[in-house]
């Protein structure tokens, strides 16, 4: 059954939007459903981010609520971090491109034609 975006985030212990932003990049793929909700398969969820916590029907686990082990809480927030600057610079990157486009055309638009202009009252007096 697949994850909705906030049932995939409690699942791996991330966000919504960092969810949906891995959809949008193409880290992991997810669908639409027919209420235009987003789905995420779980295996495709848990081939890119470790599951968070245990399932409560394995016996030999510990207890479901049980602190997570600091190291794998600092490579959880390393992978976070990094996933960020990832957009980030993407982000930076287009911005970038907007911003060269829109000069471009500024440019174009101050060369404006140097002819001198007449007046309205001699252009309709002919």
């Amino acid at each position: 059954m697949p994850y909705s975006l906030a049932a995939a985030g409690a699942a791996t212990g991330l966000s919504k939007t960092t969810i949906f932003r891995a959809i949008k990049s193409g880290k992991i793929s997810g669908s639409k459903d027919v209420n235009g909700q987003w789905q995420v398969e779980p295996a495709e969820l848990h081939r890119v981010y470790p599951a968070f916590a245990e399932d409560a029907e394995s016996t030999d686990a510990p207890e479901r609520d049980a602190p997570v082990d600091a190291a794998a809480a600092a490579e959880l927030r390393l992978a976070v971090l990094e996933e960020r600057v990832i957009y980030l610079k993407d982000a930076l990157e287009e911005m970038r491109g907007q911003r060269n486009a829109w000069q471009t055309q500024a440019e174009r638009l101050a060369l404006t034609d140097e002819r001198p202009q007449r007046s309205w009252w001699k252009r309709l007096a002919g």
